[in-house]
């Protein structure tokens, strides 16, 4: 159970737009089309928030088609019992990200530039996997961006969207995920394009269930004897 002081910070950020204004951005060509179709969260209810307190994750589901392209994805929340740069840190943690992000069976790092690092991820079921590069990118220490890289080898044909982190006190994180995915026409849109929205919805569930864990391990270990 989280504490009414918790509560009552994430009733603030709330309050100030910082939970319920996430929009999805993609690249200026693709952001034309998104924003007209108000691709946004929309403003958490009491009812929502409490459940959000209660440990439930809150969705906001989006669907965008324009011609040929179609994006499906949203924008979740989870409360998570990590500080906002443990978030990170594990995100960042090329090894880690086969536990943290939901259906993915291989993770690689490519390379780091100066436009950020790329991460080749290899993501699926029994039935049907793909294998794409994603360029992320830390903006801050509230935030990870992430797009697909189209130079590279891609099973997808477009991807892009956020993390970003803030802290509710008490070691204790507002995480909010969004996704917008194009898997291009073909029989994965049609028979699987449900399923995909629900696991890209429940990606912060499985980085709480994953994280937090291994955060409480480690804030309940002895501290180290002081050095004379």
């Amino acid at each position: 159970m989280i504490s009414r002081g918790i509560g009552v910070a994430l009733a603030l950020l709330l309050a100030a737009g910082v939970a319920h204004s996430e929009s999805l951005r993609p690249e200026p060509a693709r952001a034309q089309v998104i924003a007209r179709r108000g691709v946004r969260a929309d403003g958490l209810t009491a009812a929502e928030q409490a459940r959000l307190l209660g440990g439930e994750t809150i969705s906001r589901p989006m669907v965008v088609a324009a011609g040929q392209e179609r994006w499906v994805g949203g924008v979740s929340y989870q409360v998570v019992r990590a500080r906002p740069a443990e978030v990170l840190a594990a995100l960042g943690n090329i090894a880690e990200l086969p536990q943290m992000l939901p259906r993915t069976k291989a993770a690689r790092l490519v390379d780091v530039t100066r436009r950020g690092a790329r991460v080749e991820l290899t993501q699926g079921n029994q039935l049907v996997d793909t294998t794409y590069t994603l360029l992320m990118k830390r903006r801050g220490q509230s935030e990870l961006r992430f797009r697909l890289d189209p130079s590279r080898p891609h099973g997808i044909k477009d991807l892009w969207g956020f993390v970003r982190v803030r802290s509710l006190g008490r070691g204790q994180t507002l995480v909010t995920v969004a996704v917008a995915l194009d898997v291009g026409p073909g029989l994965v849109r049609t028979l699987f394009e449900d399923r995909i929205q629900r696991v890209i919805l429940d990606t912060p569930r499985q980085i709480r269930d994953y994280l937090e864990p291994r955060a409480l391990a480690r804030r309940e270990l002895p501290a180290s004897p002081s050095r004379m």
